[in-house]
């Protein structure tokens, strides 16, 4: 079975908008296009690539470019079950608790992010907790 990875949404950001270090990015989504992992992410980071992509893209290139993004990986859902979990967590940034949350309940033991720092998060009040292993893309190797 693939290793199961969750792509952070600037990862995805990085290579729709040719973001310096796109690259070791683009690698992933060819290693996942090739099988050799299966890519994941969430519900939030495509509503996140539709917001920051409506301000640059052409109106009419924004679904046909959300559809691609989707074909080439699992967008894994979010509901109140990893709301309840984040909001029991301790980390620095809400949002990417709850992608982390969402990524352990995906299946993913590994989270690519560019924003390391922001994943530093703790147990709180949900002991047991184990959080995926956070990785740079260019630090990620199969």
């Amino acid at each position: 079975m693939n290793q199961r990875l969750f792509l952070d949404t600037n990862v995805l950001l990085d290579v729709l908008l040719e973001r310096p270090g796109y690259q070791a990015a683009l690698k992933l989504l060819q290693a996942g296009s090739d099988g050799r992992v299966s890519l994941c992410t969430s519900v939030l980071s495509m509503a996140n690539i539709a917001y920051v992509l409506r301000k640059t893209l052409n109106p009419g290139l924004l679904t046909p470019t959300l559809k691609q993004i989707s074909s080439l990986l699992e967008v894994l859902p979010m509901d109140s079950s990893q709301l309840d979990n984040a909001l029991l967590l301790s980390g620095p940034d809400f949002e990417d608790v709850l992608q982390a949350v969402c990524a352990v309940q995906g299946g993913c033991a590994q989270l690519i992010t560019r924003n390391p720092k922001h994943f530093n998060i703790q147990p709180g009040l949900l002991p047991g907790w184990t959080p995926p292993r956070i990785l740079a893309p260019e630090s990620f190797q199969q």
